[in-house]
């Protein structure tokens, strides 16, 4: 049971809050990336059009270059314009994978299986796509992202087999090479590895981002992260015109409790307190530790008098939270 377990967090267990800012900014990169990368393919399909319009191959690239160069267009605005969340990197980075497998999945469409499973321009597109999940700071993604990648193409291939003769005489003198199983078992493969390892080096790099992210007593964002994500909400609800809130949560008489019960009972305090914090926001809102006893709760999308009502019912819920002192 411990291995299926091991694989069922691997899928369900959220990245630390605290790397949400990191994994927003890498996929504001990648969306650059992705409008940059398809329209270049544009033009390269474009030109090959040109050169020989009467070919299904050419036809293909050109008419998947019109259609993802505006998708990637609108995701990209669309990524700049949202609070980012971890189901958004992995929306976008199945977005990808299907698209790349689309692609191929024309080529059977067309009557040219050859090209579907021989690919030597759409199947490193793969690669890219799944090498480009690694900056969003989510394993998941990339775990996703490989197992999609490998069904995705396995079905191409299991296609290509059953509907097509695919070293028949009608092929010859295949231009993209004969069929071989042995060589498509070996692609399939690779996309799993490719997979795997950036789930790996994936949650290799969390570690270091959560240690200079997060504040070490709590685990809350510390005050660095947090200046930095809420000058991005800030400049998001300005150029969108949305409210947007802020509560300071102090801790009072503090420096008395620490002085009557020790520092291990104030870490203690401080944690209950991170807690119940932790626990209470929305999906959407953050919160950090700014130091000492104070905490700050980030509310997009919130009027002040929303805000005021959610801080006191914040303040309710820590009140009414026992705090555990060993040995008291």
């Amino acid at each position: 049971m411990k291995p299926v377990g091991a694989v069922r967090r691997l899928f369900t267990q959220a990245p630390e809050e605290s790397l949400l800012p990191t994994g927003g900014d890498g996929e504001r990169i990648i969306g650059r990336v992705r409008v940059g990368v398809t329209s270049v393919l544009l033009v390269i399909a474009a030109l090959a059009y040109l050169q020989d319009p009467d070919s299904a191959q050419s036809r293909i690239h050109l008419a998947g270059g019109l259609v993802a160069v505006p998708l990637s267009v609108l995701l990209l605005l669309w990524i700049r314009g949202v609070q980012y969340r971890w189901w958004i990197g992995m929306a976008t980075t199945l977005f990808d994978v299907t698209m790349v497998s689309a692609a191929l999945a024309a080529f059977l469409i067309a009557g040219n299986p050859h090209a579907a499973v021989n690919s030597q321009t759409e199947y490193p597109l793969y690669l890219l796509a799944l090498a480009a999940t690694t900056i969003r700071v989510d394993h998941r993604a990339c775990a996703v992202a490989g197992l999609a990648a490998v069904v995705q193409y396995s079905m191409i291939v299991l296609a290509a087999v059953l509907l097509w003769d695919m070293n028949g005489p009608e092929y010859a003198p295949f231009v993209y090479g004969l069929f071989d199983t042995e060589s498509q078992i070996g692609r399939i493969l690779i996309l799993a590895a490719a997979g795997a390892l950036g789930t790996l080096v994936n949650l290799r790099m969390q570690r270091p981002h959560i240690l200079s992210a997060a504040d070490s007593l709590t685990g809350m964002m510390n005050r660095r992260t947090f200046e930095d994500r809420w000058q991005g909400e800030i400049a998001r609800a300005r150029r969108y015109g949305r409210p947007i809130s802020i509560a300071a949560i102090d801790i009072d008489y503090f420096k008395q409790f620490n002085d009557t019960y020790g520092h291990a009972a104030g870490d203690s305090a401080l944690q209950s307190v991170g807690r119940v914090i932790r626990s209470r926001v929305r999906s959407g809102d953050f919160a950090a530790r700014m130091g000492g006893e104070e905490f700050v709760v980030a509310l997009p999308e919130t009027n002040s008098e929303n805000a005021m009502t959610m801080a006191e019912q914040l303040r309710q819920a820590i009140a009414e939270n026992p705090i555990r002192i060993a040995g008291q």
